[in-house]
C-alpha cells in the first residue's frame, strides 16, 4: 500500500497511482539483492466503519475546460471508459483506505481488483458536472465489497472541491439513488500479502445505522446471488427445456442461407441471407495493446479499469460498424471477473463480437469480448477476463444476429439470457430512481 503525505497536512494521502517513475523500477530490478521473507506476523485487525473508507471525488466538466477536453467524445458527450478508468482507482483507494492499521511495521499488502458487478448507466447527453462517490459495505476475511456512485451535480462546483478524492465528513443517506444518478455498481477487492501471495485477513466492518446494516445485508446476498449464477451457467449445465427449443428453431432458420452447412438441405435449396439478419462470425473484429508503463498501478501491473476502457471502446467500435452508424450508445455492462493480472510489457488481444440481437423494433444488442495476454517468448495466450456489453442503436434499426455453429448458438444463447436479466435489473434501477430507491 501506498500513503503518501500531503504537502500542507498531516493528513495521509491513499493512493494506488504509481508514485515511482518507471526508470527506478528498471534500476531497482537492475540491482536487485535477494529478498530475505520474515516470519509472518499477525495483521493487527482494527475495526472500521463505512465512513472511515468513504471518499469523494467531484469531477467538475462544465468548469474546467481543461478537464473536460481529457474526457470529451467524438459526439460530444463523457467519454463512458474514462469513468469507468476512475472509478477502479477509486475503489482501490477505498480499499488500501480501509485496510490501512497504522501499523508501520505490519507487511505490504496487494490489493487486487477481483470483480465489478453490473453497472447500469442513464448519462445525460449533455456536458454535466459529476460527483463520485464510495466506501466499503461488506468484508469477509480477505475480500470487501465497494459501492461506488455517480450523479450529476447542479450548478457550479466550488473550487475548493478539487478533481482530487477527498474523505467526506459523514456518509449522507448510505445506498440510496436520486434522481440525479447515472450509474451504481459494487467492486470486490481481494487483498494479499505482496510476498508471498497469500490471502491476508483484512480490517472488519461495523456498522453504525439501520441504512448501513442494510446495505451489509445486501452485499452478503449478492454475493450468494453470483454463486448460484455462477453453478447455472452454460459451461457447466446444459440449456433448460425451452432454451432447447430455441436452439433448435434457430438452427431450422439459418440452415436455410447461404453459407451455413446443413446435411439435410442441399446448396442450391438455400437462400441468400437477408438485409435485415447478420452472421455472428461477421461482427468480429481484433485489436492489439502493448502494455505500457504509464497504465500500471503501484504493483506495476496493469489497472483493471484501463482494461474496462479498452474492451468497452472496442466494443463501440464493433457495434458502430455492426450497425453503419456512429450513434451507438452504452446501456449496461455485465458483471466482470478479473483471472489473471496484465503485466507491463505484456501484449493484450482483445476480441469483439456482437452475440445476440432481436432485431426491428428492439434497439439494443450484446457485444461480447474476450481479453487474452500474449506470452510472446512462449506463444502462449491466457484469458484475464470476458466483457459483456449493452448497447443500443439511436438512429438505426440493428440487424438480427444469426449464429452457424454449435459453439455460436451457445454465445448467442449466454446473449439472449444476458439481455433478458438485463432488462429486469434496468426496470428495477429505474423504478428505484423514481420511487427515490435505496440498494
Amino acid at each position: 500500500m501506498h500513503v503518501v503525505q500531503a504537502t500542507e497536512t498531516k493528513e495521509p494521502i491513499y493512493t494506488v497511482r504509481p508514485t515511482q517513475f518507471w526508470m527506478d523500477k528498471i534500476l531497482e530490478r537492475e540491482v536487485q539483492k535477494p529478498i530475505v521473507h520474515g516470519p509472518m506476523k499477525d495483521r493487527i485487525l482494527v475495526e472500521k466503519t463505512m465512513l472511515d473508507s468513504a471518499m469523494v471525488q467531484y469531477l467538475p466538466f462544465k468548469s474546467v475546460p481543461a478537464l473536460l477536453d481529457e474526457y470529451i467524445f467524438v459526439d460530444g458527450r463523457i467519454r463512458t471508459g474514462k469513468l469507468l478508468e476512475d472509478l477502479d482507482a477509486m475503489a482501490g483507494t477505498i480499499a488500501y483506505k480501509h485496510i490501512d492499521n497504522n501499523d508501520p511495521d505490519a507487511r505490504p499488502v496487494t490489493v487486487v481488483t477481483a470483480c465489478v458487478d453490473r453497472l447500469d448507466l442513464l448519462l445525460p447527453k449533455a456536458v454535466e458536472n459529476y460527483k463520485l462517490t464510495g466506501y466499503v459495505t461488506y468484508v469477509g476475511n480477505s475480500s470487501m465489497e465497494i459501492f461506488l456512485m455517480a450523479e450529476t451535480v447542479d450548478g457550479d462546483i466550488p473550487l475548493s472541491k478539487t478533481t482530487e478524492a477527498q474523505a467526506p465528513e459523514e456518509l449522507v443517506n448510505p445506498g440510496e439513488l436520486g434522481p440525479n444518478t447515472v450509474l451504481a455498481t459494487r467492486f470486490t477487492m481481494v487483498a494479499i500479502d505482496s510476498s508471498t501471495g497469500k490471502p491476508v485477513r483484512i480490517n472488519p466492518l461495523k456498522v453504525t445505522s439501520p441504512a448501513e446494516e442494510r446495505l451489509f445485508e445486501f452485499a452478503k446476498a449478492n454475493k450468494a446471488r453470483k454463486k448460484k449464477a455462477s453453478e447455472a451457467s452454460l459451461s457447466r449445465v446444459p440449456p433448460t427445456p425451452a432454451e432447447r427449443l430455441a436452439i433448435h428453431d434457430i438452427y431450422l432458420e439459418y440452415s436455410k442461407y447461404d453459407g451455413a452447412e446443413d446435411p439435410f438441405l442441399e446448396n442450391d435449396e438455400k437462400k441468400p441471407l437477408p438485409d435485415d439478419l447478420v452472421w455472428m462470425q461477421d461482427t468480429r473484429i481484433d485489436s492489439n495493446f502493448l502494455m505500457q508503463p504509464q497504465d500500471r498501478n503501484i504493483h506495476n501491473n496493469i489497472f483493471g479499469g484501463y482494461l474496462m476502457r479498452r474492451a468497452y471502446e472496442i466494443a463501440y467500435a464493433d457495434a458502430i460498424v455492426y450497425l453503419k452508424s456512429r450513434n451507438a450508445i452504452l446501456l449496461a455492462m455485465d458483471e466482470v471477473i478479473f483471472r489473471k493480472p496484465v503485466h507491463v510489457g505484456t501484449l493484450l488481444n482483445l476480441k469483439s463480437e456482437v452475440i445476440y440481437a432481436q432485431g426491428k423494433p428492439h434497439r439494443s444488442f450484446q457485444v461480447r469480448v474476450v481479453a487474452e495476454v500474449v506470452d510472446i517468448e512462449n506463444d502462449k495466450k491466457a484469458t484475464t477476463n470476458v466483457f459483456y456489453f449493452t448497447l443500443a442503436a439511436v438512429d438505426t434499426e440493428p440487424r438480427r444476429i444469426l449464429p452457424r455453429t454449435y459453439a455460436e448458438t451457445m454465445l448467442w444463447l449466454e446473449g439472449k439470457r444476458r439481455r433478458e436479466e438485463g432488462v429486469r435489473s434496468r426496470h428495477l434501477l429505474i423504478r428505484s430512481l423514481s420511487d427515490k430507491g435505496k440498494i
